[in-house]
């Protein structure tokens, strides 16, 4: 549910808006809301047959501030291109995915000869304003936090993100962030930069031990730059600085014995993604490796993080999608402080083993789910909002699932035999602006089961 990758917190900016404008919604329905298919083009004489029409021209309307390099930078369809109905279908779900619009529509209108005009119409989002903050950490309900941010999700009208946000509550923050997708038009080279500070409660069970929890204070700022090529891979390298400081020392807290480490992180990674939509696929790959350096050799602190998260996403039959994730987290070279360790039961969770929290240096899982649409997703207006707000995406979907997972220390076995596991069934409700309410019942090997409401998709 993130709007870019800068911070965990940042899934909530895409949440910020949904109550209210899901009880907007709700009282418009009551007063002129009506569901429809397709809100801005008649429809073409006939059907457009697949692997007949090639693509002359792409037009782009509806986007008043949006440039047009920034759509047409998601699209697979090119000119020249043959058109069909499943890539049609995967760039309106690829535009929509940018987070900008309230809904897409692509038709394909046969000019002279075996050519056509692809018209891209957009609706779009609000895209300035000040918001309220009210979210969870570590998908714990009872771990609130609440602020105020201001938001440019659209600076200059090339999906530039500015972003100025403060919390109280759990794990407080203040942070400035920055992001440019489009160094250059045709969005080969993108920029991220952030800074910032939060205090963090501990959550190593082994450093609470000695005498109670405490707090982690964290300053940091980073720079990253990256390339893409084409609309599926990515690769980017970066930099920053970083101190923690702890408001009791002990020997899993810091490895500085004052209780304040400093130390400089240097990062690369790499993505291909080819899902049909972000927050919520039903087709493509997602495949992210990662190395990161945190200090640098003859230094406390010196450690190296190897990551990787694949997942993949195979359409069975109609309505019916098998999704599959598996990830890790490997610690290498130097000793690893308790801020640095890896987690199930916090932003990480098995279900069926949801509130259990296990600690480690490396982390080990994987899902597998199928997922039956009940519900394909429908648009609704009303004329009583502005456009950006205007225009809701409502969508149903079942699931069944089954969890499983590990965390160790170096030294110690990983075997099968330690994963826990956990299966069961849900149900996942999309709404307008980008955000799944997920309602599970899972039971763990022992069948014991637990309910959990959730928010984002699990993977």
């Amino acid at each position: 549910m993130t709007i870019f990758s800068l911070q965990p917190k940042a899934w909530f900016v895409s949440f910020r808006a949904t109550f209210f404008l899901c009880a907007v919604a709700l009282v418009a329905a009551g007063s002129g809301a009506k569901a429809q298919d397709s809100l801005w083009m008649p429809p073409v004489e006939g059907e457009l047959k697949d692997s007949v029409y090639y693509v002359d021209r792409i037009l782009v309307s509806g986007n008043d501030y949006t440039k047009d390099f920034v759509v047409l930078r998601e699209m697979t369809l090119k000119p020249g291109s043959m058109i069909t109905k499943e890539l049609i279908e995967y760039d309106k779900n690829r535009i929509y995915s940018l987070g900008l619009f309230n809904k897409v529509d692509i038709q394909a209108i046969p000019s002279v000869d075996s050519n056509a005009t692809i018209v891209v119409n957009v609706t779009e989002r609000w895209y300035i304003y000040p918001y309220p903050i009210l979210g969870i950490q570590d998908r714990d309900w009872s771990k609130v936090y609440y602020g105020l941010g201001l938001l440019h999700m659209n600076f200059r009208g090339r999906s530039e993100k500015l972003i100025a946000s403060f919390a109280f509550g759990y794990n407080p923050w203040i942070q400035l962030s920055y992001r440019n997708p489009f160094l250059s038009e045709d969005g080969s080279n993108y920029l991220e930069a952030r800074v910032g500070t939060n205090v963090i409660q501990n959550k190593s069970l082994l450093a609470m031990a000695p005498s109670g929890n405490f707090d982690e204070r964290h300053y940091y700022a980073s720079l990253t730059l990256g390339e893409r090529v084409g609309i599926a891979n990515t690769g980017w390298l970066s930099a920053g600085y970083e101190v923690v400081r702890v408001s009791q020392y002990n020997q899993f807290t810091t490895l500085s014995p004052d209780g304040e480490d400093k130390y400089p992180v240097f990062g690369a990674g790499f993505t291909y993604d080819s899902r049909d939509l972000a927050e919520y696929a039903s087709g493509g790959s997602f495949i992210q490796g990662t190395i990161t350096k945190f200090g640098i050799p003859s230094t406390l602190v010196n450690i190296v993080r190897y990551a990787a998260n694949v997942r993949e996403y195979v359409p069975l039959r109609s309505r019916l999608v098998l999704a599959m994730r598996f990830m890790t987290d490997v610690a290498a070279a130097g000793k690893t402080p308790s801020y640095n360790r890896v987690y199930f039961g916090y932003n990480e969770r098995i279900r069926g083993h949801f509130n259990d929290v296990k600690e480690g240096e490396s982390l080990l899982g994987g899902t597998v789910e199928v997922h039956y649409t009940l519900l394909s997703a429908r648009y609704f207006k009303t004329d009583l909002l502005p456009p950006a707000f205007g225009v809701w995406r409502f969508g149903l979907v079942g699931e069944i699932f089954g969890d499983a997972g590990t965390v160790w220390f170096r030294g110690n076995p990983v075997a099968a035999n330690l994963l826990e596991k956990g299966y069961g069934a849900g149900l996942d409700v999309l709404l307008p602006y980008s955000t799944v309410i997920r309602l599970d019942y899972a039971l763990n090997e022992v069948r014991q089961g637990e309910f959990i409401i959730d928010l984002g998709s699990s993977f």
